[in-house]
């Protein structure tokens, strides 16, 4: 009866909370759906919360996703009905997130918010992993690349959709990245990255279970980091693993920051995890690409079919794929692998400064050109 009582109390406290949010009606609003989302929209927020101080609002549904900065105000309001009831109730001129499919489930545009803003947590194409409709309702798109700007406009285009404010942003988690990394670390772990998949049983390549156990049997450190969204979706597979591995080489990572996974790791192996692009192009290491199952979640991908997909170009030209039949000479890949990439940087920084906007200025861009992206 306590915990009952305590329960009621903890989400009286969430909705009068809201409510106050609702009055102040802030100029700005940044929605996040955890601590690991965090880190994609870290320059950009503090950036924003310098120019405009006490304006600036990072709303989440993570009790411990909150960020040290006086400049601008946390606001926690959990899952289930206290968050539908903020994207209701919210009033606000620019709403920023990074979630795909407004409008197209639960969460609903409303005419209190006067621009959506999306902004990327992943660096990839828009017409493959992402639904058909995934960014259809937004008014403001920060685009990573001129592949993402095409792609859009070919689908405004096709469809009769609305156009959209589309900016040439770059992806502002790179620039974090390059600000927090070490280079100099020890690597010496396979990281292992699957991808979170509509098409697979579990939401998750079950193969990465045998990739790792012969790894571990090779003598290898190995580091298994899952997506997100497979603690939501995939337990049983989680779970499996963790009980089938325990092994002194075996990490099991539930960091919600994955820096560190990708400082130690000497090649990262995974099938379609936008993980991939980072690591290759930041760090300048090998992916080993576990092939047979694509992550298409996009049902009109056909439409696109003439224009160049980004992380299917990174995999060509940086990659290095294998199947199921190849896991018994995995060990011999990665060490091949490791051999063939070396003194590719100059190739990698190439294809960064065509791919990518506003290399290494992403947020100095942002603040340069903010009337034009917070004003429809």
């Amino acid at each position: 009866m306590l915990k009952v009582f305590k329960t009621i109390k903890n989400k009286y406290a969430i909705f009068k909370n809201i409510n106050l949010v609702v009055k102040k009606k802030p100029k700005i609003i940044f929605y996040s759906e955890g601590l690991s989302y965090q880190k994609y929209a870290y320059l950009l927020i503090n950036a924003l919360s310098k120019k405009y101080p006490g304006q600036v609002y990072y709303v989440s549904t993570g009790v411990n996703d909150k960020i040290d900065n006086s400049d601008l105000k946390n606001l926690f309001i959990g899952d289930g009905f206290l968050m539908h009831y903020f994207f209701s109730s919210i009033i606000t001129e620019n709403l920023f997130l990074t979630l795909t499919d407004l409008n197209n489930h639960s969460i609903k545009k409303t005419k209190n918010v006067k621009n959506y803003i999306y902004y990327f947590h992943s660096p990839v194409s828009t017409t493959k992993v992402y639904t058909k409709g995934a960014f259809d309702h937004y008014d403001t798109v920060l685009c990573i690349g001129p592949n993402q700007i095409e792609e859009i406009q070919n689908r405004e285009n096709l469809k009769a959709i609305n156009k959209k404010k589309l900016i040439k942003a770059g992806y502002f988690y790179f620039d974090y990245l390059r600000n927090k990394i070490s280079l100099n670390k020890k690597f010496d772990e396979i990281l292992i990255a699957p991808s979170w998949n509509y098409n697979e049983r579990h939401f998750i390549n079950e193969n990465f279970e045998e990739i790792i156990s012969f790894l571990l049997k090779k003598n290898f450190k190995v580091r298994f980091r899952p997506h997100p969204e497979h603690f939501k979706r995939s337990k049983i597979v989680l779970d499996r693993i963790k009980k089938n591995l325990n092994n002194n080489n075996f990490i099991f990572d539930v960091e919600t920051e994955n820096k560190v996974s990708m400082e130690n790791a000497r090649c990262l192996i995974t099938d379609n995890s936008g993980i991939a692009i980072e690591y290759t192009l930041i760090f300048k290491r090998p992916v080993l690409y576990l092939t047979g199952n694509e992550k298409l979640h996009n049902k009109e991908l056909d439409d696109y079919k003439d224009l160049v997909n980004l992380e299917d170009n990174i995999k060509e030209l940086f990659g290095y794929k294998f199947k199921v039949i190849d896991i018994k000479n995995l060990d011999k890949l990665i060490n091949n692998s490791i051999i063939n990439f070396l003194n590719k940087e100059s190739e990698i920084d190439k294809f960064i400064n065509i791919n990518f906007y506003n290399n290494n200025n992403t947020t100095a861009f942002f603040i340069n050109n903010i009337d034009d992206i917070l004003y429809k």
